[in-house]
């Protein structure tokens, strides 16, 4: 195996100095801005106030949001963002539609669909004969669609160098990423660095079909993002269905005989909710990924992160396994504020001293824009 490897986890934070909107700028976009809906089931921004179908889902979230506010605030210190108010409305949906039932939310489910009952009052529902839980259900949408809209926004990844620099200084370098956006895959693109992200079968021109490319012989560059992209969006055909990576309009994707590709679902998969996302971790193409992070991270005795927030608890969960599972495994925080910063979060604060002492984890004073590959150098494999 070489002996020159390195491993980088990373969160929203790197995409911060491109313009990427972060979580208060989302949920700002989500609650305020005006949105219309097409005939295409998608939302779209508009410059004028929400009306329609747009306007009773985002009151629903703003009614959503005043309920389960005092709860977080109580607990968390802060009022709901995008990804608390996802996670509250699709479990709304789960127990309306019995998919996941939670006798535990009746009173609080009660109450929301008495306060928001003019905004499903007489529409016509796709979910069963149930007008609540299809309102519910657009709102999850809107949400999604938000986090769509501001993030393809960040196109010119920036401070991402390290990246690049780390890739050819290495002989195998494994990206870990809770990143949607698309940047991470256009700083090794400029810099004509090859990776292997999952989807690796021509489809067509437009498609690149999900295959599990990461095991490709002479791989060298792996590209993780365990939260889905973008840029994924989920197929069928007379044969099978399965997801692909899509450089166009999804919509008038063809495949290899030039016919259009039939669009199971219009939104692109990646997930969005606290706890909630938590319940793709094991299945489908989601489990994939986290298969793969299991196994390619017990490849490695160092992790190098930046831009995580530590409140994915799926996520830290299996890092502090990891932590476990080797005296050797360490983490390494690119952080340039306080350590007392990251020591406070709820992941680390039983932890830090104990992991501290057995040199399990170490705060690099330095975001990843600061960062050269000199720096970054004796966390190598």
């Amino acid at each position: 195996m070489p002996g020159n490897r390195a491993a980088f986890f990373f969160g929203s934070g790197i995409s911060r100095d491109s313009g990427a909107a972060m979580v208060d700028a989302l949920t700002d976009s989500l609650l305020h801005r005006g949105w219309e809906a097409h005939t295409d089931l998608r939302f779209y921004p508009s410059t004028a106030p929400s009306t329609g179908e747009a306007g009773r889902a985002q009151e629903f979230i703003r009614i959503l949001a005043t309920h389960i506010n005092p709860h977080l605030q109580h607990h968390e210190g802060g009022e709901a963002n995008y990804e608390d108010i996802y996670a509250a409305a699709l479990q709304i949906v789960w127990d309306e539609t019995a998919e996941i039932i939670n006798p535990l939310i009746a009173e609080s489910v009660a109450l929301i669909r008495n306060a928001t009952e003019p905004l499903f009052r007489n529409q016509q529902p796709h979910i069963d004969r149930n007008a609540f839980a299809s309102l519910v259900d657009r709102a999850t949408d809107l949400v999604q669609w938000t986090v769509f809209h501001d993030l393809s926004k960040a196109t010119k990844p920036i401070g991402m160098e390290a990246i690049s620099a780390v890739a050819k200084q290495t002989d195998e370098l494994d990206i870990f990423s809770l990143n949607h956006d698309l940047l991470i895959e256009r700083e090794l693109d400029r810099n004509g660095i090859k990776f292997v992200d999952g989807f690796g079968a021509p489809w067509g021109n437009d498609v690149l079909r999900f295959n599990w490319s990461w095991n490709a012989a002479g791989t060298k560059v792996r590209l993780y993002k365990l939260h889905g992209s973008l840029n994924w969006y989920f197929f069928r055909t007379k044969l099978f269905d399965q997801f692909g990576k899509v450089k166009g309009d999804p919509e008038h994707c063809k495949d290899e005989n030039g016919k259009r590709l039939s669009l199971l679902q219009p939104q692109p998969r990646f997930l969005t909710g606290t706890t909630v996302k938590e319940q793709s971790y094991g299945t489908g193409l989601t489990g994939e990924f986290f298969t793969e992070f299991r196994s390619r991270l017990a490849a490695h005795e160092t992790l190098i992160c930046c831009g995580y927030g530590w409140g994915d608890k799926g996520i830290n969960i299996r890092l502090n396994q990891w932590l476990r599972d080797n005296v050797k495994n360490k983490i390494v925080i690119l952080h340039e504020g306080s350590a007392d910063e990251i020591r406070q979060k709820r992941f680390w604060f039983f932890r830090w001293d104990e992991y501290e002492r057995a040199g399990k984890v170490l705060v690099f004073p330095h975001w990843l824009s600061e960062c050269t590959v000199q720096d970054l150098e004796p966390f190598f494999g």
